[in-house]
């Protein structure tokens, strides 16, 4: 069954990456193909410092973001290296490596750790300070979500459907919560989020869950996208990108086309936006950026729900996760270009290239420069102006 289920997952991927990724069959059977978008370029691209850290990463391999804690970058590769970095300088201050095994989930960080997860089921947790290993916690099946830390808790996913909560001094699993799989879903876990005392994670159910951190008792469940169709790939329903918490509204997208608004304090779906997206989403102060899953980009309203402006230019790439910088939003777009979008209006503005083939995993913005990881298996920073 597990087989089974593997092999329909991949199959559904590589039909919704050849697809909705580059190309679109019509009715009659012919297909559309993307088109570069033509831009008047007003934006320079700073370039600060790259940093490379591991292999290419390639269609189908882990999505590892960086993550900015303090002052530093902390990142890592599909082949065991995890690094820390001054974020000003590009400076490398420790190199850490795991043997044997790949990485496919991180990076995790706080309470002193910094967190990876192994395609074997391990969490490694590293020590901020030196790199050393802390420890390490065997699960049951391969990690595929960033490990996260709250409340003296290492929250885990992996691919079976279960969640762990892991003592972060010594790696003892406190709790597990077993949630049984779809026969058919989408190969992926969304990443925890741990604040308060209380977890939300997306199940490939479709529903959104909270847990108490300390011992995974359950709060409350809510459904958040419904199977509906005749067939398997109809009925994914699959909560697998990160859920965002901004005050108390948690931002949750689904594989189904919606994206809602969930108020955590009384567990009610302020508003519901008929947009998707495979991708991290970012925010400001008034509104919502998520790159939907034909790659075009669309603005949100955090209050109301309503869908500002779509930026259509890059439909049918594979539009990366959108980093939201002051004024601007930028994007990569599979081909090693890197856009810029005007957030006033939607405008594309900037059109820069990125010397790799697009942005890997969530970017992280901070001070006016942009972390991310790019398809070579280096870390950038990069500024805008104009």
């Amino acid at each position: 069954m597990k087989i089974m289920r593997s092999l329909l997952a991949c199959f559904v991927l590589l039909a919704l990456v050849a697809c909705s990724k580059t190309s679109k069959t019509d009715f009659f059977g012919e297909e559309e193909k993307a088109k570069k978008p033509k831009v008047s370029t007003v934006t320079k691209l700073k370039r600060h410092w790259k940093a490379n850290v591991g292999d290419k990463i390639g269609r189908g391999d882990a999505v590892l973001s960086p993550a900015l804690f303090g002052d530093h970058i902390y990142v890592a590769s599909i082949k065991g290296r995890v690094e820390k970095i001054v974020a000003s300088t590009g400076e490398r201050l420790w190199r850490a490596k795991i043997e044997k095994d790949n990485i496919t989930a991180g990076v995790g960080v706080g309470s002193g750790l910094v967190l990876v997860g192994t395609g074997n089921g391990t969490i490694h947790a590293f020590k901020q300070s030196d790199g050393s290993t802390s420890w390490t916690a065997q699960l049951d099946s391969e990690i595929l979500a960033s490990p996260v830390v709250g409340n003296d808790v290492v929250v885990a996913r992996s691919g079976d459907g279960k969640v762990y909560g892991i003592d972060t001094f010594d790696g003892t699993v406190l709790w597990t919560i077993s949630r049984q799989l779809p026969r058919l879903s989408l190969r992926g876990e969304s990443r925890p989020v741990v604040t308060q005392g209380v977890v939300f994670t997306g199940f490939s159910d479709g529903n959104m869950a909270a847990l108490e951190a300390k011992t995974g008792r359950a709060l409350w469940d809510f459904p958040i996208s419904f199977a509906r169709g005749t067939n398997e790939i109809d009925r994914l329903a699959d909560v697998d990108t990160d859920p965002l918490l901004v005050g108390e509204y948690l931002y949750v997208t689904s594989y189904r086309q919606v994206t809602h608004a969930l108020n955590i304090q009384s567990q009610r779906i302020d508003w519901s936006a008929e947009v998707s997206s495979f991708n991290a989403m970012a925010f400001d102060a008034a509104n919502l950026y998520i790159s939907d899953r034909n790659g075009v980009v669309h603005q949100i309203d955090r209050s109301s729900g309503e869908i500002r402006w779509s930026q259509e230019g890059l439909r049918l790439f594979s539009t990366s996760a959108p980093a939201s910088v002051g004024p601007y939003l930028v994007v990569s777009d599979g081909d090693g270009s890197l856009y810029v979008i005007r957030k006033s209006n939607g405008a594309l503005i900037g059109k820069h290239g990125l010397g790799a083939k697009t942005i890997v995993g969530q970017p992280v913005v901070d001070n006016g420069k942009v972390y991310f990881m790019d398809a070579s298996g280096a870390v950038q920073s990069v500024s805008i102006s104009e």
